[in-house]
């Protein structure tokens, strides 16, 4: 557990510092079933993307503070976590794989980044 816990937060930390292109939710589909997660657990994991990036806007239309990004990336992955605690032992083992893969991407692009010295 705590080594999931683990992943992501690296996982988090890299969305946080290099924020890439936004994706439609038809994209993120795509890229979940293509893992192998099945539609209804990536219709599931879009619905908890989605009702995060809903809360992350204030009533008054401000962004939140930094600590409040943070909190709400952990807040993000841990309903993702407990969604997926819910799934069958495929999806459950799809999803997992797919966190690997972006984890290894997201070293390799840091990686790259500390080899050339930021640029």
């Amino acid at each position: 557990m705590f080594k999931s816990f683990i992943l992501i937060a690296l996982v988090a930390s890299a969305i946080v510092a290099a924020p890439a292109p936004e994706k439609t939710p038809e994209e993120a589909r795509a890229e979940l079933l293509s893992f192998g997660i099945s539609p209804q657990a990536a219709d599931g994991l879009i619905r908890i993307g989605t009702e995060a990036k809903q809360a992350a806007v204030k009533p008054d239309g401000s962004t939140q503070s930094p600590m409040e990004a943070i909190g709400a990336v952990f807040k993000l992955f841990a309903d993702m976590d407990a969604f997926m605690k819910t799934q069958s032992p495929e999806d459950q083992a799809a999803a997992k794989k797919m966190f690997e893969t972006k984890k290894a991407e997201d070293d390799a692009k840091w990686q790259n980044l500390m080899q050339n010295g930021g640029k």
